[in-house]
């Protein structure tokens, strides 16, 4: 044997070594699920016996996902797995027969021609950002075995209508369904957050029994979103921070929406919703209900509390700018009725049923900042329960209008003893003129200032159609924006400066800028120098100062 035929062998053999330590490695890498394989289009990773598909090259245009791929089971479809081919696959239905079968976070996300899906029976979790941006995506089969729809799962699937929990369903006869409805699985607990965020083609879906909690934003610029059904006795207890916020969410007196086991309702869970939610009826169970629940809501018109109810109080605002309210009685369990609760709610006075109960303690600033210049749906007074030991009823001096013979009543919401004002309510405007002249004044019933007042709480004046008011000298504390939406509102006459002036106090907007320039005349002892100091103080807000010996 030649030294040529020698090397020959030399390198034969380290070949045959480095090809049988290879075979080596690669068993060690499909043992432990790194290595990927490929099959009919789709790669995968082992884990075992068990595969992840990871990615597909293939040209289907309707995809299907095996039960099996070379004998091993198909258990899960990694992030992106179709990624490549995210504007060609319109159709992905996933044949897998395995219980533990699972989509990884962003599984299909953005696949833009992607119109159907198909779930195998077993899934239990649709994860976060499975579908989001899928804005071809119409219908998906899901199976009643999801428990839980994750976080943003279809997210902007704008053109999303349709869900149920097999292909096989009639649209006619006894069980017939709607294929514009969004059928939950049975086994559904929780729908998490954004989970169908602008999903803007989404018109109605079904609740059932086993459902507990809707996740923050969860139906939020649903626009189209107008029918919700729950199955009997559904188990819902929270739903979350502007969960139906600008939808079409219908609730009227022939298709009532009952939450019959609602415990929370999160802030601005329900606000500016236009159209068709005329009524809300809240259960027995509710124990918190967030700040602006309701707000801007302006086609609820009834809102009703079922006996037993244990609500002690509401979010900030819970019905601020319900316009079309005019119909609440307030349980007797509410303690508290915070600020900006009925800001807004020009036809609330309108009704004689709205009473601050026995047991309430506290209101807020701007609870009842109801904008009293529209006289059509303005009370005189609003009313307070008799055995309430905290608020009353001030009346004031009736007036009379230049356009008429009539004298009008009206009034100011107080605490227990007059000291403190809360609202105004009335329409006294600037054709109006009481024992003083045109002049908003502070008389009792029988003409007499009234010498009791010390303290005027934010937005007291809001939207009051009178130009001209009179402050009592005995008023030491005013709060902020007290004329705020007041558009006709022009001077207060003012006969002492001894409080601490809160900042944008006579403001009539929220942003510090008054439409209209408020001028305050003041007669009082003053040092140049003092008056130089309180005028600089006041003009950066707007407001100017002028100084008077008298105030009549």
């Amino acid at each position: 044997m030649n030294n040529k035929t020698k090397q020959i062998i030399v390198v034969v053999a380290v070949f045959v070594l480095a090809l049988a330590s290879l075979g080596t490695v690669i068993g060690l890498i499909v043992n432990t699920g790194r290595l990927s394989e490929y099959s009919g289009g789709f790669s995968y990773t082992l884990n075992g016996s068990r595969a992840t598909i990871t990615g597909y090259d293939g040209d289907e245009k309707e995809v299907v996902v095996p039960d099996r791929v070379r004998g091993n089971r198909v258990v899960a479809i990694a992030k992106g797995a179709f990624s490549s081919k995210a504007s060609a696959i319109e159709k992905i239905t996933v044949k897998t027969t395995s219980s533990a079968f699972s989509l990884e976070n962003e599984a299909f996300k953005d696949m833009t021609a992607l119109k159907t899906v198909v779930l195998p029976d077993g899934l239990k979790v649709i994860p976060e950002g499975a579908f989001s941006g899928c804005k071809a995506l119409t219908r998906v089969i899901i199976p009643d075995s999801v428990t839980n729809i994750g976080d943003k799962a279809f997210y902007d699937c704008t053109s999303l209508i349709f869900a149920y929990n097999s292909e096989e369903y009639s649209t006619d006869g006894e069980n017939a369904i709607d294929e514009e409805i969004f059928y939950m699985p049975s086994g559904l607990l929780e729908i998490g957050a954004n989970a169908f965020e602008n999903c803007t083609a989404l018109i109605g879906a079904y609740f059932n029994k086993a459902l507990e909690k809707v996740g923050n934003e969860a139906f939020y610029k649903a626009t189209a979103f107008t029918e919700l059904t729950l199955e009997e006795d559904c188990e819902v207890a929270t739903i979350g921070n502007n969960a139906f916020q600008n939808t079409k969410l219908r609730s009227n007196s022939s298709y009532p929406l009952e939450f019959k086991h609602l415990v929370n309702i999160g802030d601005k869970a329900f606000a500016n919703i236009t159209s068709n939610f005329t009524q809300f009826k809240f259960p027995a169970t509710v124990k918190s209900v967030g700040a602006n629940a309701f707000m801007s809501t302006t086609s609820l018109s009834t809102v009703e509390f079922e006996d037993g109810s244990v609500l002690e109080t509401f979010g900030e605002g819970v019905f601020q700018d319900c316009t079309y309210l005019s119909s609440i009685v307030l349980p007797e369990s509410i303690k508290s009725i915070p600020a900006k609760a009925f800001m807004g709610c020009t036809r609330l006075l309108y009704s004689k049923d709205f009473v601050i109960g026995k047991n309430v303690e506290e209101i807020g600033e701007g609870a009842f900042a109801i904008y009293t210049n529209n006289a059509t749906y303005s009370r005189y007074s609003i009313e307070v329960n008799s055995e309430n030991e905290y608020f009353a009823i001030t009346e004031l001096q009736e007036f009379k209008k230049s356009s008429s013979s009539n004298t009008y009543d009206h009034g100011l919401l107080t605490n227990a003893d007059g000291s403190v004002v809360y609202a105004y309510f009335g329409s006294y405007d600037k054709t109006s003129s009481n024992s003083g002249g045109s002049a908003f004044r502070f008389n009792d019933i029988n003409g007499n200032q009234i010498d009791t007042i010390t303290h005027i709480k934010s937005y007291a004046f809001a939207g009051v159609a009178f130009e001209d008011m009179r402050l009592p000298k005995t008023v030491k504390t005013l709060g902020e924006y007290l004329f705020y939406e007041s558009e006709d509102f022009l001077t207060t006459y003012i006969e002492s400066v001894e409080w601490e002036w809160a900042k944008t106090s006579f403001n009539k907007k929220t942003d510090g800028s008054p439409e209209v320039e408020v001028m305050i005349l003041i007669s009082v002892n003053a040092t140049e120098s003092e008056k130089s100091d309180f005028e600089s103080a006041l003009a950066a807000d707007g407001i100017y100062v002028g100084w008077a010996s008298s105030v009549d």
